[in-house]
């Protein structure tokens, strides 16, 4: 299911400079590429995507508009700025419909509730899983039932059941969440306070 028109214009320059320009006005560079055709460069405008990236995430199919050309995309890609976050560059793959492809989906924990105790506190280690399936079939996050975890029992992917149209490409060893003692939990936390109280430069130092 398409979840929103993203409106972009083709752009016939690229370079570092031809994008600084094109953020200088308010807008994005980008890319779309995939399904055996040409690469084209375009540019977004930078309110807009910003606004349909906070309203549906990445993970879904966007029906993107190019003059008069329509194509379902992807967004592959987003390259932010590490200081203010802005974004400065995305990636499109072009999607066909008939053909599996591989994307990442967040995990959703559930029966947390059931498990945490003053004595036992539920560490996910995994937070997102690397899946094949038909575009159409991509879920917006897979739910894992932790409910009956137990102590010194991590849950891995291999323990978990997932749709069947779902193919799952992580490995069957790989640890979801584990249920730990409080204690340890703490003595982490603490552990971390402590180095990086070690590694406080002095302000005489400085």
């Amino acid at each position: 299911m398409l979840k929103s028109v993203i409106h972009g214009d083709l752009r016939n320059q690229t370079g570092s400079n031809v994008c600084y320009r094109i953020r200088n006005v308010g807008h994005v560079p980008a890319v779309v590429y995939g399904h055996n055709t040409n690469t084209r460069a375009i540019e977004l405008d930078k309110r807009e995507i910003d606004h349909i990236i906070r309203s549906y995430g990445t993970n879904v199919l966007f029906d993107l508009e190019v003059g008069i050309n329509h194509e379902t995309v992807m967004i592959k890609e987003i390259q932010r700025n590490p200081l203010t976050d802005e974004i400065r560059h995305i990636d499109f793959q072009r999607i066909a419909g008939n053909k599996p492809i591989h994307t990442t989906v967040p995990i959703r924990l559930i029966g947390k509730e059931k498990v945490e105790s003053s004595i036992g506190v539920v560490q996910q280690q995994l937070r997102e899983v690397h899946i094949e399936c038909l575009p159409d079939r991509i879920p917006e996050s897979l739910e894992v039932d932790i409910s009956s975890l137990a102590p010194g029992n991590p849950l891995k992917i291999a323990d978990v059941e997932f749709a069947e149209e779902i193919s799952i490409l992580n490995e069957p060893y790989e640890v979801v969440a584990a249920l730990t003692k409080a204690e340890k939990a703490i003595e982490t936390v603490e552990d971390e306070d402590l180095l990086e109280k070690v590694l406080e430069v002095p302000e005489d130092l400085k």
